[in-house]
């Protein structure tokens, strides 16, 4: 077995990169942990307007952040490309390096006005860990926020090796939600025997919908943070080798 020690970021998102990027930066220089995982669009705030020269010189500061942390940081942010904006998610190495990326394959109706769906689904490798990604509504497909079927994209990354699952979150706190929000994650992780991480955005109305912590292979929740206001959490995965 190996230990995994992983860290999740439960932090208010300004709609500011030059607010969030300090605290990005912090956390990622205290976390004494092997993986550190950021809401969704934690960096650049949670819409389409960002400046996209200013997001990549971030970018540039969070790989040297992580190389010298000797931490690896799952970062969400917005992403532009060839005039098109995606929701993202950027894995960034212990070694500084950019692992790859996940950009939103299920995003919301709300999501479609500024950004586009992603297109591939992948499975990363860093260390002793096989690991996916998904961004919020990527696992729950919502009832209403969207006229999609749901892909599973949680089952097919569990059958294609994934032994944990990092999930970015930024999902508000409207609580007839909850419910919906908080069983898929311990069904979805039972179902594929794997392990399900979540960091949802700290919401200024009030406690979060979808609580930030971890989800076992048994269904069970290991770890939670309060639903109000930011916290931490950390947590040593045992992991059965690959």
């Amino acid at each position: 077995m190996a230990t995994v020690r992983v860290m999740g970021v439960q932090m208010a998102v300004s709609p500011r990169l030059d607010d969030n990027l300090p605290k990005v930066l912090d956390y990622i220089r205290g976390s004494g942990c092997d993986f550190i995982v950021f809401p969704e669009m934690s960096l650049t705030g949670y819409h389409g307007k960002f400046n996209n020269r200013a997001t990549r010189r971030a970018w540039r500061q969070i790989a040297e952040a992580c190389r010298l942390a000797y931490v690896t940081a799952l970062v969400g942010t917005g992403c532009k490309e060839d005039g098109e904006t995606f929701i993202q998610t950027r894995i960034y190495t212990d070694e500084g390096e950019l692992l790859g990326t996940h950009e939103k394959l299920v995003p919301t109706s709300t999501d479609r006005e500024f950004c586009r769906p992603g297109e591939e689904l992948r499975v990363f490798r860093h260390g002793s860990l096989t690991f996916g990604c998904l961004i919020c509504n990527d696992l729950w497909v919502t009832p209403g926020c969207g006229p999609y079927p749901d892909p599973r994209l949680t089952y097919q990354l569990g059958k294609r090796g994934a032994q944990v699952i990092f999930h970015s979150i930024h999902s508000g706190s409207t609580r007839i939600h909850t419910p919906y929000h908080e069983s898929n994650l311990a069904l979805r992780a039972l179902e594929s025997k794997l392990y399900i991480v979540t960091a949802n955005a700290a919401d200024p109305k009030g406690p979060v919908n979808a609580v930030s912590g971890i989800v076992s292979p048994e269904g069970e929740w290991l770890t939670q943070c309060p639903r109000e206001d930011e916290h931490t959490y950390t947590y040593d995965l045992e992991i059965e080798p690959a």
